[in-house]
C-alpha cells in the first residue's frame, strides 16, 4: 500500500539554505583566521620594526651628542680664534702706536710685550732728550716705569725701560 502519489526521495540531512549558512559560516571561520594570522604578522613585522627604530633612535641620539661635542668643540675654537684674531689687531695696533710714539731721535734696538709690560731697549742722544720725548707719554700709559741708562763709547747712552701696568687684581688687595 502505497500513502503517497509521489515517490519518495530522500531527504537530505541538511536544506539548501542549511548548507548555504553552514558554507558562509565556514567561509567566514576561515576568512577570520586568515584575518587573524594577517594581524599576527602585522604585529610581528610592527615589532621587529618597533625594534629596529629604537636601536635606530639610539644610535642617532649617539651621533646627535657627538656631533654636539664636536659643535661645541668648534665653537670654542671659533671663540678662541676671534679672541687671537682681537688680541693681535689689538696688539698690531699697539705696536703702530708704540712706534709713533718714539721720536726720531730715539732708536729702538729691541722690544718685549708681554700682557702687562712693555720692556725697550735703545739708544737716545741724552737722558732728557729720554726723560721728556719718551718717558713722559710712557709714564702717562703704564703705572710703574723705570728706566736705567748705560753711557756708550760715543757718549749716547743705551737705555733699558721697564713699563708696568699693575693687574686689576692686585689694585685692591
Amino acid at each position: 500500500m502505497k500513502y503517497s502519489f509521489i515517490t519518495p526521495r530522500p531527504k537530505p540531512f541538511l536544506s539548501l539554505f542549511s548548507k548555504m549558512w553552514v558554507i558562509f559560516i565556514l567561509s567566514m571561520s576561515g576568512f577570520m583566521l586568515l584575518f587573524d594570522g594577517y594581524l599576527a604578522y602585522e604585529i610581528r613585522s610592527f615589532k621587529t620594526g618597533m625594534v629596529d627604530l629604537t636601536s635606530e633612535r639610539e644610535t642617532l641620539e649617539k651621533r646627535i651628542d657627538e656631533d654636539d661635542e664636536i659643535i661645541g668643540l668648534i665653537l670654542r675654537q671659533k671663540a678662541l680664534a676671534e679672541e687671537i684674531f682681537s688680541n693681535n689687531t689689538l696688539l698690531k695696533e699697539s705696536m703702530k702706536n708704540l712706534f709713533d710714539l718714539v721720536p726720531d731721535q730715539i732708536t729702538l734696538k729691541k722690544v718685549e710685550m708681554e700682557r702687562n709690560s712693555l720692556i725697550l731697549y735703545g739708544v737716545t742722544p741724552t737722558q732728557d732728550t729720554f726723560n721728556f720725548l719718551l718717558a713722559a707719554p710712557l709714564k702717562s700709559i703704564f703705572h710703574t716705569s723705570n728706566t736705567n741708562f748705560y753711557l756708550t763709547k760715543e757718549g749716547w747712552y743705551n737705555f733699558v725701560s721697564v713699563n708696568k701696568i699693575i693687574a686689576e687684581e692686585s689694585i685692591g688687595d
